[in-house]
């Protein structure tokens, strides 16, 4: 399998420390100005301690619109009191906002992972991966200003954020970082996040030979990856539901309890079932929203212990085939690729 891949550009508008005079300047550039932060700031703290807050948070400073003000207060208050809280109200102003001061905003995320400290950079890193990376629409543009303002030895923060991002988004940022032995940890722990967080994306084959290629240190990443790599999850099935109703949806597809039995969870999209060594179907829809009242027949099965009921893409005339059954889950593509490397 061909890993070739042209390098990213260098970043070129490395952005100035949070607080700083530079930064003083961005913001008149925004429409607001340093002065009117620190008022702005020093007002909100000031009321939520007289009303007994002892920890001020996000949600005591946050000025309740999308202004210049309002994010730069968030932005300031979270670099001296890191937490997601002001993250949190800061994608609040991202959804209200115009392009000029979503733009900034992703600067900020930018100067978090350039310029740290520490704490920021991680709280930062959280924020970017729920709030932006895992919006489909959003996370192709807000990766590429990241990576046109964050220089290669800063991108950990971005690698350990990716997992939500679709693979093709992250594809050429993952290459590029195997090819700098000091990314490799955060780019095993990007990859592991890819294969195992709720919202991941990774093609199975592709990762498979970047793990060949990477160093992880880490035992605990390395091991994840190694197993995600090469190994099925096993599964246990019970009943199968065939939808009959005329307003479903999904008429080449049917229903089916199934429960992990060993391995550990992650959801792959369009993941194949194999049953007695032969590929049945793939997994279209993990813990699938049935609406009981739509008419449907049950095939009944044994009983599972915390079963989940999962979207089969196969034909319904098959799924009693599939009723109280061990078998295999694996990622599309990654059997037949571990087959060839035989």
């Amino acid at each position: 399998m061909s890993m070739q891949v042209s390098a990213l550009p260098p970043a070129i508008d490395v952005p100035p420390p949070i607080g700083s005079a530079a930064w003083d300047r961005e913001l008149v550039a925004l429409g607001t100005d340093r002065a009117t932060v620190d008022t702005e700031l020093q007002l909100a703290v000031d009321d939520a301690v007289a009303a007994g807050t002892a920890e001020p948070d996000g949600h005591d400073v946050y000025l309740n619109d999308a202004s210049p003000e309002t994010a730069a207060v968030l932005v300031l208050f979270h670099q001296q009191r890191p937490s997601y809280s002001a993250l949190m109200y800061l994608r609040f102003v991202w959804n209200d906002s115009g392009g000029r001061l979503r733009d900034w905003i992703v600067r900020q995320y930018a100067a978090m992972l350039v310029h740290g400290p520490r704490p920021v950079a991680d709280s930062g890193t959280y924020g970017l991966a729920i709030d932006y990376f895992e919006h489909d629409k959003d996370a192709p543009d807000v990766l590429a200003a990241l990576l046109a303002q964050v220089p290669a030895t800063h991108w950990g923060g971005i690698l350990r954020a990716a997992g939500p991002l679709a693979w093709p988004v992250k594809r050429r940022l993952f290459l590029t970082a195997a090819e700098i032995p000091a990314l490799h940890a955060p780019l095993g722990e990007g990859m592991a996040a890819s294969f195992y967080g709720t919202y991941g994306d990774i093609d199975a084959p592709e990762a498979a030979e970047l793990l060949r290629r990477i160093t992880v240190v880490d035992d605990r990443v390395r091991v994840a990856l190694v197993e995600a790599t090469t190994q099925p999850m096993l599964m246990r099935s019970g009943s199968a539901i065939v939808v009959t109703d005329a307003r479903w949806d999904y008429p080449d597809s049917f229903l089916l309890e199934m429960t992990v039995t060993s391995g550990r969870w992650r959801w792959s999209p369009r993941s194949e079932l194999v049953v007695d060594g032969q590929a049945r179907g793939r997994l279209a829809h993990w813990t699938f929203p049935f609406r009981p009242e739509l008419e449907h027949v049950v095939l009944p099965g044994r009983t599972l212990d915390k079963p989940q009921l999962h979207r089969i893409e196969g034909s319904p005339n098959d799924a009693e085939d599939f009723v109280d059954r061990e078998m295999e889950l694996w990622p599309a593509g990654l059997r037949e690729h571990l087959a060839q490397r035989r």
